[in-house]
């Protein structure tokens, strides 16, 4: 049997609390007939009544009071979760789980966080590291994922962050030092000096293994400071986002050079399954990683990669 509903459980606790069949009807919103109807129809399918009828009060049976307590219970619950629901939309309370394919945004999230927190105090925040996107959305681990892959069909919203440029940097009297832009064949022979493992490395997997080009070797190391201290030490090449390594390129005696005369454009996104219903906090928190990084890095990358005022101008306007 599945005869109760929940209208019928806020009826019969209109009608309990109101005692009166006309304060129970303007309560609920409905004509004092359709209420009435409501109930002959309920006990009816019940084969009970619910309420003893006297011309000053309706007072509820037996049955009604084991059921009332239920529909208490219920809609106690229920109000409950609307509020919750309510609340972490409007951004008042909630949690954010936000996914990482690059060990280079630790430069700049913090800020993001720090920013975040101060608009958002009753909001937590949790960062770890991505590294199979698709499944960890879909298994809800993050809510977000920081990634320079873009949309994966239509099950996944992609919003663009900003854009940067890869660059390879290599200790300042390594041959390559003297060209103005280094070759993807540049890597064939050179140790690769990189923070993913060989089997998760994006650039060597969808660009030098893609051209059948093999670096001597590919050295694993987790910190980017210390792939920049292994780069220094001349123990080989690496791969860094452009704005990543500016500072770096001021203390050390490392130098970066473009990838291919046009250089090596990437994009960073904020992917998250595709639904209605996205949270103010976390739409806010991807807004403040553009303008952040619109103002402290993506202008300075910008104008050395030569974008547009009218990509800048979107960026910001997302």
């Amino acid at each position: 049997m599945h005869n109760l509903e929940i209208k019928h459980l806020r009826m019969l606790r209109a009608i309990t609390e109101s005692g009166n069949m006309t304060r129970a009807a303007e309560k609920l919103s409905i004509t004092q007939s359709a209420l009435s109807q409501q109930l002959k129809d309920i006990e009816g399918k019940l084969g009970a009544d619910l309420f003893f009828r006297t011309r000053k009060k309706m007072i509820v049976t037996e049955v009604g009071k084991q059921l009332l307590e239920t529909a208490t219970q219920v809609i106690e619950a229920l109000d409950l979760a609307e509020q919750d629901i309510s609340r972490k939309i409007s951004g008042e309370l909630g949690e954010l789980k936000v996914g990482t394919q690059c060990i280079f945004c630790y430069k700049w999230l913090p800020k993001v966080m720090h920013l975040f927190q101060r608009k958002f105090p009753s909001v937590e925040i949790e960062v770890g590291n991505s590294v199979d996107l698709q499944r960890e959305l879909e298994d809800k681990k993050y809510d977000l994922i920081i990634s320079g892959v873009g949309a994966l069909g239509n099950t996944h919203t992609s919003v663009p962050l900003f854009q940067d440029q890869l660059v390879c940097i290599m200790w300042a009297d390594h041959p390559l030092s003297d060209c103005s832009f280094v070759q993807f064949e540049d890597f064939r022979g050179n140790n690769l000096i990189s923070h993913a493992e060989k089997g998760t490395n994006r650039f060597y997997q969808q660009v030098l293994k893609a051209k059948g080009i093999e670096p001597r070797k590919i050295m694993n190391v987790g910190a980017p400071q210390a792939i920049i201290e292994m780069v220094a030490a001349g123990f080989g090449i690496s791969v860094f986002p452009r704005w990543a390594i500016a500072e770096a390129l001021k203390t050390w005696a490392i130098v970066a050079r473009p990838i291919t005369p046009r250089g090596l454009p990437l994009i960073w996104h904020a992917v998250y399954l595709t639904h209605d219903n996205i949270p103010i906090y976390q739409q806010e928190f991807i807004r403040s990683i553009s303008k952040l990084n619109v103002t402290e890095q993506t202008m300075l990358t910008g104008r050395r990669m030569g974008m547009g005022p009218s990509v800048k101008r979107a960026i910001l306007n997302k």
